[in-house]
């Protein structure tokens, strides 16, 4: 896919007709984002370190009418403090309560990097609640880092992006100690999703750059090759696609949504 390596740079926000909420934890709380729209539902979760905010550049590119949400990982945005003995399951466990308390019956759920394997873990515990899954660089687990990228996450990042990233991770980290950093670094590397790509029936899309180099074979993604998981790659940028290609990323989101509708439609 052709992307336009600038189009990242720009500053963003969530634009209007969303409100920011809390979810009360035994220890703090949650935030995350409502707007209000028609059907089908999407849930977007921000990677590590990352606000709804990060996220910005790829809403401006959905559809304006559609209802979103935008789950804040614990101690991440408004909510409060950063989580001890974390994990991938209770993040998931976060992001189902907003669905119930939105009264959705049935959403897509996305997200980047560590939201990405929140979402793919969401669809594992409750895939009733699941249309589809949009999983941007979220690893299926910590060896795909190394096996398929070398360790690579920001190769292609120009100046500005860099520098955009810094800010995005700055909004974030604040107030983070090193120990409640060093910490939440672990939670995903304690996480694997091979098993439940392997069985489930729900309709994946996984969102891939390619660092500009000879792309990953799926074996060293550690994703099956089967007909309900889609793997799309986009050229020549890295892993923070919120930045580097918001509207290529917001493109395929809206026509993976857009044929999950089709095929549910003619009851495929």
């Amino acid at each position: 896919m052709k992307i336009d390596k600038d189009e990242g740079t720009a500053k963003h926000n969530l634009g209007r007709g969303f409100a920011g909420r809390r979810m009360d934890l035994d220890v703090g709380n949650f935030s995350y984002w409502v707007r209000p729209g028609v059907a089908p539902t999407l849930v977007l979760i921000p990677g590590s370190f990352n606000d709804a905010y990060a996220l910005g550049g790829i809403i401006d590119g959905l559809d304006e009418n559609m209802q979103l949400a935008v789950v804040e990982v614990r101690g991440h945005g408004g909510g409060w403090p950063p989580p001890r003995g974390g994990s991938i399951e209770q993040f998931a466990q976060d992001a189902l309560r907003v669905i119930d308390e939105l009264g959705l019956d049935c959403c897509y759920v996305g997200g980047h990097s560590i939201g990405g394997m929140i979402a793919l873990e969401v669809g594992r515990v409750q895939p009733q609640k699941v249309r589809g899954i949009i999983s941007m660089e979220g690893w299926t687990s910590h060896h795909v880092l190394s096996n398929a990228f070398g360790g690579d996450v920001s190769s292609t990042l120009s100046p500005q992006q860099q520098a955009r990233n810094e800010a995005l991770r700055r909004r974030v980290l604040g107030r983070w100690t090193d120990e409640q950093i060093a910490e939440f670094r672990t939670y995903w590397k304690k996480w694997d999703g091979y098993d439940f790509l392997c069985r489930t029936e729900l309709p994946i899309l996984e969102l891939y750059g390619d660092r500009g180099r000879n792309r990953p074979s799926l074996a060293q993604l550690r994703i099956p090759a089967r007909a309900n998981i889609q793997v799309q790659w986009m050229a020549h940028v890295s892993h923070n696609l919120q930045l580097e290609c918001p509207r290529a990323v917001a493109r395929a989101c809206r026509d993976f949504i857009a044929r999950v509708e089709r095929e549910r439609g003619s009851g495929q």
